[in-house]
């Protein structure tokens, strides 16, 4: 997350001091006007406020210490449930936690050590209580929060078979990253983290890992074509904690106490993105267009969703007059579990989900950008209609 610099006073004081404080404010405007599970509007939004402390220049520590903080507020009310449980239309709404949750909560609190390896790579180790949508944002940095580019998740990464084996949008854990230099952008990962939510609570780290732990790498290829930087990147991630098995005949009645899986199954997800800058402006490499292709597969057993498909474009400076602009349109497809949905058809006829989307972001100046956005979102309920869901997005810096 980027914000304009203060120029003078307090703020200018702590940044010489090592402390530097970033606050941006996301206001959105979102309906689902046709279709989906209700048609309702809604206005809500959150507040970010993150500080970085830089070890050396304020404790007179050793290079590449820093530690981070991040929380968020949350306000209003979003459509994210009137679209459907899996449409998940609004990214910037999910956190601290979704749905009526109003308040404020430390969604990040890290301590990071870089350090160099070569010439061309340095080396990132982060521990702490971790932000999920800070960690794919470090590592996918055109991806933002659902507050610069694209709104829904499914737009963003690969989303359905990766929630399934993942519970919670704040883990406590850390990684271990190399990054590579010339492409700005991590090259390999492991990250091992717990599997207790703890979003809005701060959870000691050895009951967050009572479980078990949710264990992920990748490793990225980086190359260019007709000198346009792009890569292929391989993602992997399983958790060692049970599951309850999704196959009906799993389940049994237990007088007292109810319906019960009689198996257990450990989640997992193997995915592949591929990127491609294929267009930069003469003379400004910043202005570009960049296609990312993402696929994600899954157990049919235990997760919810076992196969996703997405296709993103986007464009920064779409024209010359407007370099600081930011437009996209995206595609996705995600397929639910048959266990799953035979599982709940005695309750609800499920059916997969696919969906597009389309955003022009609009730099009215350096901290205040104007989005408009429309959405139309085939959600999980086979009884509801398509749902057409425009929105609008103001983000102010600080």
């Amino acid at each position: 997350m980027t914000s304009s610099p203060a120029t003078g006073g307090l703020r200018t004081d702590l940044a010489e001091h090592g402390i530097n404080i970033g606050l941006r404010l996301s206001q959105y405007g979102q309906g689902v006007s046709s279709g989906g599970v209700n048609r309702n509007g809604e206005y809500g939004g959150t507040m970010d406020y993150r500080i970085n402390v830089g070890g050396k220049k304020l404790f007179g520590l050793w290079d590449g210490l820093s530690f981070n903080i991040h929380a968020r507020t949350r306000f209003g009310q979003d459509v994210n449930a009137d679209a459907g449980s899996f449409a998940l239309p609004n990214t910037g709404m999910l956190m601290p936690l979704p749905g009526s949750y109003h308040g404020t909560a430390f969604t990040g609190l890290s301590v990071n050590q870089y350090f160099p390896i070569s010439d061309k790579h340095v080396g990132l180790f982060t521990l702490g209580k971790l932000d999920i949508l800070d960690a794919i944002t470090h590592f996918f940095p055109s991806v933002s929060y659902g507050q610069e580019g694209f709104w829904n998740v499914n737009a963003l990464v690969s989303a359905l078979p990766w929630f399934g084996a993942v519970d919670g949008l704040s883990l406590n854990g850390g990684w271990l990253a190399t990054i590579n230099q010339e492409y700005q952008m991590g090259q390999s990962a492991i990250l091992v983290t717990g599997t207790e939510n703890v979003t809005t609570t701060t959870g000691s780290l050895s009951d967050s890992f009572d479980d078990g732990v949710w264990i992920a790498a990748f490793h990225r290829f980086f190359y260019k074509l007709d000198d346009k930087p792009g890569y292929f990147m391989v993602f992997g991630g399983v958790s060692t904690r049970d599951q309850a098995s999704n196959q009906r005949n799993d389940f049994i009645f237990k007088p007292g106490q109810g319906i019960e899986s009689t198996k257990q199954q450990k989640p997992w997800d193997i995915a592949l993105y591929l990127s491609q800058v294929f267009w930069q402006a003469e003379g400004d490499s910043n202005r570009n267009a960049t296609i990312l292709i993402g696929g994600t597969a899954g157990p049919d057993d235990p997760q919810f969703a076992q196969y996703n498909f997405f296709t993103a474009v986007e464009t920064k400076g779409p024209m010359a007059s407007r370099p600081y602009d930011r437009m996209g349109v995206a595609g996705w497809y995600n397929w639910l579990s048959d266990n799953y949905k035979d599982l709940l058809s005695p309750v609800v006829g499920l059916r997969d989900t696919y969906g597009f989307e389309i955003y022009y972001n609009i730099e009215i100046n350096k901290w205040l950008h104007l989005s408009p956005n429309l959405q139309l979102v085939r959600n999980e309920r086979a009884a509801d209609d398509f749902a057409t869901i425009p929105g609008v997005r103001l983000v102010m810096d600080f």
